[in-house]
């Protein structure tokens, strides 16, 4: 496949020639452009010179910007598309471009953006994106696709394989295109490239015309043919052995399968799951290139086979029980990592296959036991039957594989087994790296390639072991990075809400050095009262400024008037500069710091009343650049001096007028939903505006939920504080069930869900009205959280106990 040549392309391998970089300049409508991420002037045509730059790096940027100038994350075709295509062909077809496959995906992304504008119906809610591409896009891509076919023959196998990809997203030209790589597959000596060529048959067949139904048959042909077969003996018979050394023959059966089940969606074949085991288990034939595959490429091209026969569960569970029985550790790697797959998807897979997978925990290989561990502790109290195997994995004299022991501590606390206790507790004081990180992820965070492995999870659980345990983790808090403290203080506070003994346990270890600055810290956290009213002396010796992230040396302001009582230091803030009893805590206070120190004094900043009226009033006067960002300390300001005066009649105004377009769909509310937050919290104390607020935070709850899901979740947990009202909230909150996603950043359908279960046990008379919307979650086997990551069963088991506590009220009340 040749450049452009005498048109100027590569000039003695310094990059683009004289005449294309004229055409660069002129052919190019330079003002369309543009980076749609950063703003800034447009691109030049410096930007196609640094394509075709000898240099990799550089051309390689070049490559990422013109994707992003010319289609974003690759979800819509932008005018700069129409501009650069013709040089993006180009630039595919020249040998002395450093990025060919690069520019190949880029082109290949286009195609697809393409091909959904052309079909994307307008969104189901309001507001929801839309794919677009200009109206001259699909003769532009016409015109690119007859300049790529000679590259279906070029020289190099991945500019062969990417020609391939990039034409089979081309619909309108299926008949053509299924005959083109039909014959270039007799002919294509690479594997590589005669699978992409099979998938692109697979891709256009079902928008050929005339070549559809014979394509099909080729497809199953294709699945059907092992390829050459095994190598003749060439002793035995030389010629035979020549002549399948010169054959093609590729053994294309997974990509067959592939193709087919996008040729015909929706119609599922026993023979793909059948066919798929038998390349998986029987040895690749000598001399073929999966005969000499590492242990990882079999693993991938095994996870990759499995994962394209999708729903079929009965083949895919076949599949990974017959790996997990097999007798080499690349094959008991696949079938456990397609058995994870598997469980974290169905429901049913989990007593079907972790028999299988527990067999492996004692497996000659060390990965495979860790792995095994893992899934394990994936699966949770469903691994109960293996807890005393599992225990058998927690010393170094008993497993020498450090990965498999710290699964096997993490195994057995997702099991409340309190035999990983001392492990923890020597983890936490060993001072080096654990595996384990303070705080939980979020579902999105913990695909099979991360680690799930948290102290939080994993403390959690022990609440009767705070006496074990509170020390080792106090003395792993000293040792992390002040900002990363908090996270290892959040484990008290959870054992303190479940009902451990934390306050008693950190009063006594008040003395040594740093040992009261802590333990006030803590305990301020845990909001656990005046309990250090007695050491109040002591105390205020250790004083320091407000702190915005723990100090181990300084006792915070704010936490000894909540453990002491003593609110003078507050009251420090508020004098004037020279005037303080407190210069350590004052002299560097700002109005935010003062502002705050109201809210926590109440009535005792009375003196400051006047202050905080006209620090409100000056912010509610304030016209923000953005009309939907909140004036400047309004909330804070209002929230302090209703404190302070206990009159809501000095804020409800201003609230008011803050959330007065909270409900137009084109208008975030300002400052998120933070005003409309605070009037709920002080309409609960003030009943002329209790329904007019419950009415505001109905109204916007339902407007996010119509439109963009912003913070509904806040507005209606407000209103459910507010009035207490199952029959008004609940059914909302059950909209929120269906139309949340099933992971990433909470929240997802979880959220809702648990929040429902809270409604539905103290208003079990609402229960019948939104149990029938989410038994159904019940009865599915299908998981419906985040599938393909390590905490799916976890996700899934807390929400069918949320599911369960619903439907169990609604049921009592039948």
């Amino acid at each position: 496949m040749e450049g452009p040549g005498g048109a100027g392309g590569a000039d003695g391998g310094c990059g683009a020639g004289a005449e294309l970089r004229r055409r660069f300049a002129e052919e190019v409508d330079w003002s369309k452009v543009v980076d749609p991420y950063v703003p800034g002037p447009p691109y030049g045509p410096d930007l196609l010179e640094r394509l075709w730059s000898p240099d990799l790096r550089t051309a390689d940027n070049a490559c990422a910007n013109l994707h992003a100038a010319c289609c974003g994350d690759g979800s819509w075709v932008g005018l700069a598309a129409l501009e650069v295509l013709p040089f993006l062909v180009e630039a595919a077809r020249d040998p002395a471009v450093k990025v060919r496959t690069d520019v190949l995906e880029v082109l290949a992304d286009l195609a697809r953006a393409g091909n959904n504008a052309r079909t994307a119906e307008p969104g189901a809610r309001p507001g929801r994106w839309r794919t677009r591409a200009p109206a001259a896009w699909p003769a532009a891509w016409e015109r690119a696709v007859d300049a790529l076919l000679p590259g279906l023959a070029d020289d190099a196998e991945e500019i062969r394989a990417g020609v391939a990809a990039a034409l089979a997203r081309t619909p309108g030209r299926a008949d053509d295109l299924i005959d083109r790589f039909r014959a270039r597959f007799e002919e294509e000596p690479e594997l590589s490239v005669a699978e992409e060529l099979v998938v692109g048959v697979g891709e256009l067949s079902p928008h050929a015309v005339e070549r559809g139904e014979e394509a099909v048959v080729w497809l199953r042909q294709r699945m059907s043919d092992a390829g050459k077969g095994e190598e003749p003996d060439i002793h035995d018979d030389t010629e035979a052995w020549l002549a399948w050394m010169d054959q093609h023959g590729h053994d294309v059966r997974l990509a067959a399968i592939a193709a087919l089940r996008r040729a015909l969606p929706g119609r599922p074949d026993p023979a793909y799951a059948r066919i798929t085991a038998d390349v998986l288990l029987i040895p690749a034939p000598p001399g073929t290139p999966r005969h000499w595959e590492y242990r990882s490429q079999f693993v991938g091209r095994a996870t990759d086979a499995d994962a394209q026969l999708d729903d079929d569960l009965p083949g895919r569970l076949a599949i990974a029980r017959t790996l997990l029985r097999q007798d080499t550790p690349a094959r008991h790697e696949a079938g456990l990592r397609i058995a994870a797959t598997l469980m974290s998807r169905w429901r049913s897979a989990v007593p079907e296959l972790l028999p299988e997978v527990a067999e492996l925990i004692d497996a000659p290989d060390a990965d495979n036991r860790a792995f095994a561990l893992r899934i394990l502790a994936m699966c949770g109290a469903a691994a109960r039957p293996w807890a005393d195997r599992v225990a058998a994995h927690l010393t170094e004299d008993d497993e020498p594989h450090e990965p498999a022991r710290r699964h096997a501590v993490w195994a057995l606390s997702r099991l409340g087994d309190e035999r990983c206790v001392p492990a923890l507790a020597a983890g936490l004081l060993n001072g080096g790296s654990t595996g384990f990180v303070p705080s939980p992820f979020d579902d999105s965070a913990c695909a099979w390639q991360k680690s799930d492995l948290n102290y939080y999870e994993a403390l959690g659980p022990f609440t009767d072991y705070v006496d074990t345990l509170l020390g080792p983790l106090l003395v792993r808090a000293r040792a992390a990075l002040s900002t990363g403290r908090d996270a290892y203080y959040g484990i008290v506070r959870r054992w303190h809400e479940d009902g451990g003994p934390v306050v008693e346990t950190l009063t006594e270890r008040l003395d040594g050095d740093g040992a009261l600055a802590e333990a006030a810290y803590v305990l301020w956290g845990l909001g656990a009262g005046p309990v250090l009213a007695d050491r109040r002396d002591e105390l205020r010796e250790l004083l320091g400024p407000p702190q915005f992230w723990p100090d181990l040396k300084r006792v915070d302001p704010f936490a000894h008037f909540a453990l002491t009582g003593d609110g003078e230091p507050l009251l420090a803030l508020l004098c004037a500069p020279g005037e303080s009893p407190f210069p350590e805590v004052s002299a560097q206070a700002t109005d935010r710091d003062r502002i705050r120190a109201c809210t926590a004094l109440g009535p005792l900043a009375s003196d400051a009343a006047d202050w905080l009226r006209g620090a409100f009033q000056e912010a509610l006067r304030e016209k923000p650049s953005d009309p939907s960002s909140p004036p400047k300390g309004a909330v804070e300001s209002a929230r302090a001096l209703w404190r302070v005066t206990g009159d809501a009649e000095e804020v409800v105004p201003g609230l008011l007028e803050l959330t007065a377009k909270s409900t137009d769909k084109a208008y975030s509310t300002p400052g998120g939903v933070e005003p409309l937050l605070l009037l709920a919290e002080v309409a609960a104390t003030h009943p002329p505006v209790v329904d007019r607020v419950a009415d505001r935070l109905y109204a916007t709850a339902r407007a996010r939920i119509d439109g963009d899901w912003f913070q509904e979740m806040e507005l209606l947990r407000a209103l459910w504080r507010l009035t207490g009202d199952g029959r008004r909230v609940a059914p909302a909150v059950a909209e929120l069930v269906r139309i949340r996603p099933p992971g990433g950043t909470p929240p997802t359908i979880v959220e809702p869900v648990r929040f429902l279960a809270e409604i539905a046990t103290a208003d079990p008379g609402c229960a019948a009205e939104v149990a029938p919307q989410v038994r159904h979650l019940l009865d599915t086997d299908e998981r419906p959280v985040t599938h393909d990551q390590w905490r799916a069963v976890l996700s899934d088991e807390a929400l069918l106990a949320a599911v369960r506590v619903v439907v169990g009220a609604a049921d009592q009340r039948a």
